[in-house]
Order: C-alpha cells, then sequence, then structure tokens
C-alpha cells in the first residue's frame, strides 16, 4: 500500500490496540494477497484495511474496527 518503514506500520497497529482496547495486536501486511493466506490459515481471523496496511485480526477485533470507522479489505481478484 505505501513504503513506509514496517516498524511504524506496526507501532499504528499498536496504538489502536490500545486506543480501542483489542483483544489483540493486528498483523501487519503490505500486501493484500499475503495478508489473505495468513488469515486463511486461521478458522476467525479476516482482513481489515488498516493505517497504510493490510492488518489481519479476529472476527471481535474486525467488529471493533468497523464500529469505528475501519473497513474490511477487499478480497484481491485474480487475473
Amino acid at each position: 500500500m505505501n513504503t513506509r518503514p514496517l516498524n511504524e506500520l506496526t507501532n499504528a497497529a499498536n496504538k489502536t490496540r490500545d486506543a480501542l482496547g483489542l483483544k489483540y495486536t493486528p498483523e501487519v501486511y503490505r500486501d493484500g494477497a499475503l495478508a489473505f493466506s495468513a488469515a486463511a490459515r486461521s478458522k476467525a481471523r479476516t482482513v481489515m484495511l488498516g493505517e497504510d496496511a493490510f492488518w489481519v485480526v479476529c472476527l471481535a477485533d474486525a467488529q471493533r474496527l468497523e464500529n469505528t470507522g475501519f473497513e474490511y479489505a477487499p478480497r484481491p481478484t485474480s487475473h
């Protein structure tokens, strides 16, 4: 999504976790396909559009994020 350093993207996820009381820290990915692949390896995780990155989160945290204006990431289309 952008070229911000990964530690900045992770720090943004940590701040959001603390501010919204998320259960877990979002897993941060720059690539949507990788994020969806990681989410698919678990029964109860989904991909949200985080701050300049894709966030893989549990379903409960996804609901908290959505309630505050974050959006579910669109699944990448295959060519």
